[in-house]
């Protein structure tokens, strides 16, 4: 009986800790669309001469669009080139929102819009996975065609990997 309650109390906790996590994310990405439409650099996440969120953020791979553009520029291919303007940060705002979301629904075992416990859990297990992989491509982005850092980007991948590793930890 005491090894179920801390299986619950571990399970809560994991919870609790995705839940944080998002809200840090949402956080982090809401400060990126920011910067994103601020007209004016700002010095605030400038730091040294590899480490430069203006250029990052406001680079042509920073909207949706992007991937078109880097697909058609950069490799070569011959895709339509799309004007979306939409920050790759607003996606995650909606990405860590549906996480935060779902993982209180999961924890209460409710359904979430219609969605049960079970099928919500597989959701966001994709989710983390088609994020590390959006993450590790723009990851690549800074490293070898900008050649430049975005410190707050890589602290949102950072929060993408722990929510991750925190929400494939959890047991159905």
């Amino acid at each position: 009986m005491g090894n179920v309650l801390r299986v619950k109390m571990k399970r809560g906790k994991k919870f609790k800790l995705i839940k944080i996590v998002s809200v840090l994310a949402i956080l982090l990405s809401l400060f990126l669309i920011y910067e994103h439409y601020d007209p004016t650099p700002s010095q605030f996440c400038t730091f040294g001469e590899s480490f430069d969120c203006n250029v990052v953020n406001k680079s042509p791979y920073s909207n949706i669009d992007g991937v078109f553009y880097f697909l058609g520029f950069n490799l070569g291919l011959p895709v339509p080139l799309l004007n979306i303007p939409i920050p790759v940060a607003a996606v995650s705002v909606l990405v860590f929102l549906y996480v935060f979301l779902s993982a209180g629904a999961i924890e209460k075992k409710k359904n979430l819009v219609g969605i049960k416990p079970a099928r919500q859990l597989k959701i966001l297990k994709w989710l983390m996975a088609l994020s590390i992989l959006f993450a590790l491509y723009l990851f690549y982005i800074e490293k070898f065609i900008l050649l430049m850092y975005c410190i707050f980007c890589i602290a949102l991948d950072v929060l993408i990997f722990i929510n991750a590793m925190l929400i494939y930890g959890v047991k159905k």
